[in-house]
């Protein structure tokens, strides 16, 4: 019994950070620029993240559908999680503490080249 209650507990917690991994990774296109505008870091070492784009998509992809995996579990599946590491309370923290995060990852490609032209 306990196996599968430690089991469930980290596929939970699995599930969130591969979500926000996916979420950074599909921001690596945008990120020599952001690098570059944040900290002054040189462009030539970031030549080759361009190439990089076409992960975008795909990431976005995942992040959005093991989030939706993440809240199945905690709200909908007739198994609820079961903790004993963690309470429930706190992957409920940690799943709506992620959410905001994931959704900065996502979108600041689109939305950072809008505020800087709101700010000219």
């Amino acid at each position: 019994m306990t196996m599968s209650l430690s089991n469930s507990l980290k596929g939970s917690v699995a599930t969130l950070l591969v979500a926000l991994l996916a979420a950074a990774a599909s921001t690596l296109c945008c990120l020599g620029p952001l690098l570059y505008l944040v900290f002054g870091i040189s462009a030539a070492g970031l030549t080759g993240i361009p190439a990089l784009s076409w992960l975008q998509l795909p990431m976005v992809v995942l992040s959005v559908g093991l989030m939706l995996r993440g809240f199945w579990r905690l709200y909908l599946s007739p198994r609820p999680v079961c903790v004993n590491v963690v309470s429930r309370r706190v992957l409920l923290w940690l799943y709506w503490l992620s959410v905001p995060l994931l959704l900065a990852l996502m979108t600041y490609p689109y939305v950072l080249p809008w505020l800087w032209e709101l700010m000219e």
